[in-house]
């Protein structure tokens, strides 16, 4: 308890700071794999604090991984914050105050792990809302050697559990022969049929396929001219289901759903994938209860995540099936839907001070609760085990 106390005193100790960083990415929003005032921002916050701070890991310039370590054996404790924009909406997502957040936890967790022993990492990932920063990370071994990572997100509730989709996009081309429509369309072999047609083919899936999974599509390149069969044609989608498992099973579906369309018209078919595939979220339940009830204790008002507060992708999980993780989140103001003018205003307001405060005083009372006792790091491992066992 006396650590735990000591943490946030540290914490409201230095909101000034985590206020003053949170500001100002909200006032220079930047985006995937550009955010270069937000990783200097937090480099020089972090090393302030006498955090050894380094950019450019993970195979991203713009990735920042600070470390304190406190020369005594114990775990490795991982805090994970995002600070890129979305587009168009500047800080619309609330990556500014998970930055923030991130580096609160960390400095909160330093007062007290000379005490405890082990290490603390801080990473700011880059391109979460495109483009994958932390899948990349993670490949390139950024996450290693952390015991558990944590990471918490802006919402209109607090929650500590999370459901997010497993999603793979894809651009689809077929190509054909190009013909004078109204004079000698016996000459071409239409490259749009095939895209109109597997759009037929998706639609009526749709029944069959329920809650289990979606295909969801645009046509990106109908052709040039009415007056020409299309030699080219393109569309784009989006495979996404709530189980990883299923949605690579519906992404080799509908590749052969491709490949049988290209034969039937007389076309040939070759796709593409856009970005990385972000996989579904898979929080560990220790780690849920741990800061739900340190949630509790700073007198958060708990509720469960639920379809209902709508349900995005996330790179976070990706990283949760490598290693022991959490994505958590923080009330900022209730019936508030991210990705909206609303939600922009209000990280850049008080209510994200609040949430900065709360959110990073959960985080490192958390870890101060796994680092003082063993046996709940035991319970992380095993519930980490049982997980892939199951999905796996």
């Amino acid at each position: 308890m006396e650590n735990k106390q000591t943490v946030q005193k540290r914490i409201e100790e230095i909101m000034p700071d985590l206020r003053e960083l949170s500001d100002y990415l909200w006032h220079h929003p930047e985006y995937s794999f550009h955010e270069f005032k937000a990783c200097k921002a937090m480099s020089e916050l972090l090393r302030k604090y006498g955090f050894q701070v380094e950019t450019g890991v993970g195979g991203i310039e713009t990735s920042v991984k600070a470390v304190y370590d406190s020369g005594k054996p114990g775990l490795n404790v991982g805090f994970v914050g995002e600070f890129d924009a979305f587009p168009g909406m500047g800080h619309a997502c609330g990556h500014n105050l998970m930055c923030a957040i991130a580096c609160g936890a960390g400095i909160g967790l330093k007062s007290v792990i000379d005490t405890l022993g082990g290490k603390i990492t801080v990473l700011g990932t880059p391109a979460e809302e495109g483009g994958g920063g932390k899948i990349t990370m993670l490949e390139n071994g950024a996450f290693e050697g952390l015991d558990f990572a944590m990471l918490t997100h802006a919402s209109s509730d607090t929650c500590v559990n999370d459901i997010s989709y497993s999603r793979t996009d894809i651009r689809v081309h077929y190509y054909g022969k190009t013909a004078h429509a109204a004079t000698w369309p016996e000459e071409g072999i239409s490259a749009l049929t095939p895209v109109l047609e597997l759009f037929n083919i998706v639609n009526a899936m749709r029944l069959e396929l329920g809650d289990k999974g979606k295909i969801l599509g645009i046509i990106r390149d109908g052709g040039d001219q009415a007056i020409f069969i299309p030699d080219h044609c393109s569309a784009e989608f989006t495979i996404r289901s709530f189980s990883m498992k299923y949605k690579w099973e519906l992404f080799h579906r509908f590749i052969k759903i491709c490949e049988n369309v290209a034969a039937i018209t007389g076309t040939r078919f070759e796709y593409e994938m856009i970005d990385l595939s972000y996989e579904d979220i898979r929080n560990n339940p220790v780690l849920e209860d741990t800061l739900a009830e340190n949630f509790k204790v700073l007198g958060e008002e708990l509720c469960p995540r639920l379809k209902e507060q709508g349900i995005g992708c996330t790179d976070m999980g990706n990283v949760t099936h490598a290693l022991p993780g959490i994505q958590a989140y923080i009330r900022l103001r209730p019936g508030l839907r991210v990705h909206t003018p609303e939600f922009e205003e209000a990280t850049g307001s008080p209510d994200g001070y609040r949430a900065i405060e709360a959110a990073a005083k959960g985080m490192a009372m958390t870890a101060v609760d796994i680092l003082s006792d063993s046996s709940k790091m035991e319970a992380v491992r095993k519930a980490f085990s049982e997980m892939k066992a199951q999905y796996e």
